[in-house]
């Protein structure tokens, strides 16, 4: 299993050091010495987690959060402070930080915090994955049942119009039966001949189609949709 990224940010080199060396047998880390650099390297690096220190110059950790959630970058942030605050412990738990720790840091609980914020996010990943496998099963059988019904109805047709050929050829040829027309019939065949064709071109371009909403997330393949512009083409 590939590591899981974590991105250390605190204006004290011995510091970063001392947590990536703490915690590279664990996970990849990745070293930034301010909140400039830090937020540079959140949206370079994707990371899974960061770990912010509060105070430092240039951008304060809390600058840096309010920052990052302007970004893509949705990665759980721990804070790490030498001067507990009530105060900016709140700022930080309404911009959405996961935890807040403060110095001196114990290896077991920094370990032990990164790991139950990665277990929420590894929850969520498995949550989402499971929806788009079950979106995409639901595509599959949604795909089959559309295009079978189509190719069976325009089949029927084919099937119908040959046996009324083979039954009334002589009356047709006889009576010349507007209402039995071999070319009607044949012209009938024929449209139907031409939508089983515009259903395999369905099939053949399947992965290009159009999407519709499904489970108010994830989506799936508006067969009925695409196969009526493939037949109005």
């Amino acid at each position: 299993m590939e590591k899981e990224t974590v991105l250390v940010v605190d204006d004290n080199p011995d510091m970063v050091r001392m947590l990536s060396l703490l915690l590279s047998p664990d996970y990849h880390m990745v070293e930034a010495y301010d909140g400039r650099q830090g937020l540079e390297r959140a949206q370079t690096c994707n990371p899974d987690l960061i770990l912010l220190d509060m105070n430092m110059p240039n951008m304060t950790g809390i600058e840096m959060l309010q920052a990052l959630r302007e970004t893509d970058c949705r990665a759980p942030v721990i804070f790490i402070t030498a001067a507990a605050s009530e105060y900016v412990a709140v700022q930080a738990f309404k911009l959405g930080v996961h935890d807040y720790l403060t110095k001196p840091l114990s290896y077991d609980v920094i370990k032990e915090t990164i790991d139950n914020a990665l277990s929420e996010t590894r929850l969520a990943q498995e949550k989402a994955n499971l929806a788009k496998r079950l979106a995409a099963a639901e595509t599959v059988r949604q795909t089959v049942a559309t295009l079978a019904h189509h190719i069976n109805n325009h089949l029927m047709v084919i099937h119908g119009n040959l046996e009324l050929l083979q039954e009334n050829k002589e009356c047709i040829l006889k009576h010349n039966n507007n209402s039995l027309s071999p070319g009607l019939i044949i012209a009938d065949a024929q449209a139907s001949v031409f939508r089983i064709n515009a259903v395999l071109r369905v099939l053949q371009r399947i992965t290009s189609v159009e999407l519709t909403a499904y489970h108010n997330s994830e989506q799936i393949i508006d067969i009925e949709a695409v196969l009526k512009k493939e037949l109005r083409r």
